[in-house]
């Protein structure tokens, strides 16, 4: 067997359903291709510099058969930039073919870092304010107004719908400054009050739409996600959204993501998040991961 595939993943994700399932799709996916396959865990691999020349070592073993593609599943909120996005280029820059790439995985890591990735393209996008420094949240209240009120607040580096608040109004906006941690900076962004409670799922893998979900909240929050309650259904999203996915996906270089918009009563779309690490259509239609591993 010449070709190789690596799947790397995270300790913290292993035992997580769509992991399993597609460690185990794409391991039989190769074995019938006659492609050598091997799981690697992040915290397994001591990248190396030797002689001038890049390396690796795994379990205390030197590598000297790298693979031609790697399948990178990390759970991106907690993704660091000197330790899993180095490791990631260091692989990268050995030749290997990274699904998805660490600059397209960095594009996701922030919630606004993927909006200045966007903005200038002509995609649809919620008005949305940020600041710099950790723990200027205070003094962005009186600049956060012209958004207007109720207005979304989110944390930066938030994940499964955790840290997204919707304010009331300036009062509320300024009792959550002294409940929030301060750990990332958060973003302000225009309510879409037609979307409240509910989002869609878009799933892509090398720039095909492979499945859309319509979650909905259940207790009449407005966040959507799965993992706070949120129920999911299959939905049939029309060429207009699944156009808008496959641009967002292709300006930020993913090769596997999950875009999530926002359904304006008009039938139009506006793009609430980008995810590398998407989690949910899997766990709700095994048939996905099938999908998924073909593509590859």
């Amino acid at each position: 067997m010449s070709a190789r595939v690596w799947f790397v993943t995270d300790r913290r994700i292993l035992q997580d359903y769509p992991q399993q399932e597609i460690e185990r799709a794409l391991r039989q996916k190769c074995a019938d291709e006659e492609v050598e396959f091997r799981m690697v865990l992040m915290d397994e691999i001591v990248i190396t510099i030797e002689q001038g020349a890049l390396g690796l070592r795994i379990k205390q073993e030197t590598v000297t058969s790298y693979p031609q593609v790697v399948v990178v599943r990390v759970p991106t909120p907690s993704v660091q930039n000197d330790s899993d996005i180095t490791l990631l280029r260091h692989l990268e820059k050995m030749g290997c073919r990274l699904a998805n790439r660490p600059q397209a995985i960095l594009h996701c890591v922030n919630k606004f870092w993927t909006f200045q990735e966007l903005a200038g393209h002509g995609i649809p996008l919620p008005d949305t304010f940020s600041y710099g420094g950790h723990e200027n949240f205070a003094k962005m209240i009186d600049d956060a107004e012209p958004l207007g009120y109720p207005v979304v607040v989110k944390n930066t580096r938030g994940h499964r719908g955790k840290a997204v608040f919707l304010a009331r109004d300036k009062h509320h906006l300024s009792d959550l400054s002294h409940l929030i941690r301060h750990d990332a900076p958060y973003l302000f962004q225009k309510y879409v009050k037609e979307s409240h409670g509910k989002d869609i799922r878009v799933v892509l893998v090398g720039g095909r739409v492979i499945g859309a979900m319509l979650r909905c909240s259940t207790d009449g929050r407005m966040q959507s996600n799965c993992s706070l309650g949120g129920v999911g259904v299959m939905y049939q999203l029309s060429e207009q959204g699944k156009q808008l996915a496959i641009q967002v996906s292709n300006i930020l270089g993913m090769d596997v993501c999950g875009i999530d918009l926002l359904r304006k009563d008009d039938g139009s779309f506006v793009v609430c998040e980008a995810n590398a690490n998407v989690c949910s259509l899997f766990t709700q239609r095994p048939s996905c991961v099938q999908k998924f591993v073909s593509a590859f």
